[in-house]
């Protein structure tokens, strides 16, 4: 059961399920893109040019010291691509699932359940490249002023990053959306899990905890992985390993949170 609802992202169901979220969204997305696309961009105006003012230089893995919005910049794209697919996977899933019984409606048809999850989780990371690149296009802009000093071209790479990333960062979310019991409980994954995990993941501020065990939770959290990848993209000295520990922990993550949100869901449906 469980390797058949992993192997069913392949099923045309499933992407049927993420095309049927797309229509919809060509209909409300001037309600639903804009604030969700724009709250980093605001982050990045408050932040790193406002408090960013008042930090020294960032040191880098070279010896070089880059500016704190530089440094901050990119690790908002890794903020931007957790956020968005872990939300869309809590809130906006929920909605479907409980509010507006779109997922009855699928379900009456040739879609099955691990459909439906795999369905959601293509979404919120689809969701995720696309706010990742209105952050980037803005990046963009500000490198061009002179605002922040990244390597511009490199940004091409955050959309794709994000989308991929995105699957884990979704069935997180999705996992939370099995097991809350309303729509009001929402602000227990929220404020304890999901906003705490994107700031403390080394994009926002520099971490390097003296305990073993809080060093071996940095290691196992792909956020801190990715924001580590786009930041060596960005601002130059990427160390070889780590992309392939953003690799290792996005799989085991997407893995693990897939395969619980199948479990998680199918009890909540079918009981």
């Amino acid at each position: 059961m469980l390797l058949r609802d992993l192997g069913a992202i392949l099923d045309w169901q499933s992407r049927a399920v993420a095309r049927r979220h797309a229509l919809v969204f060509r209909r409300t997305w001037k309600t639903a893109f804009f604030p969700s696309a724009t709250e980093p961009v605001f982050y990045l105006f408050a932040f790193g040019l406002g408090l960013g003012s008042l930090v020294p230089p960032i040191a880098i893995g070279d010896g070089r010291t880059v500016p704190f919005v530089s440094w901050y910049a990119a690790g908002l794209l890794a903020y931007a691509s957790f956020t968005t697919p872990f939300f869309e996977g809590l809130y906006a899933a929920y909605i479907r699932m409980f509010y507006q019984k779109t997922w009855d409606g699928m379900l009456a048809t040739q879609v099955e359940i691990r459909h439906v999850v795999w369905g959601e989780i293509l979404w919120c990371s689809m969701r995720g490249a696309a706010n990742t690149t209105v952050v980037a296009l803005v990046l963009a802009a500000m490198d061009s002023l002179g605002v922040v000093q990244l390597h511009a071209p490199s940004l091409l790479l955050a959309p794709p990053l994000a989308l991929l990333c995105g699957m884990a960062f979704g069935a997180f979310g999705l996992l939370f959306t099995a097991i809350v019991p309303s729509i009001d409980h929402m602000n227990y994954p929220t404020f304890l899990v999901g906003i705490p995990l994107g700031m403390a993941s080394e994009t926002f501020f520099p971490l390097a905890p003296e305990h073993p065990a809080l060093r071996v939770l940095l290691e196992l959290n792909p956020i801190r992985h990715l924001a580590r990848t786009l930041r060596g993209l960005l601002l130059g000295g990427l160390e070889p390993r780590t992309p392939l520990l953003l690799a290792a922990t996005t799989v085991f993550f997407l893995a693990l949170f897939a395969s619980l949100a199948h479990r998680l869901v199918r009890k909540r449906i079918v009981g």
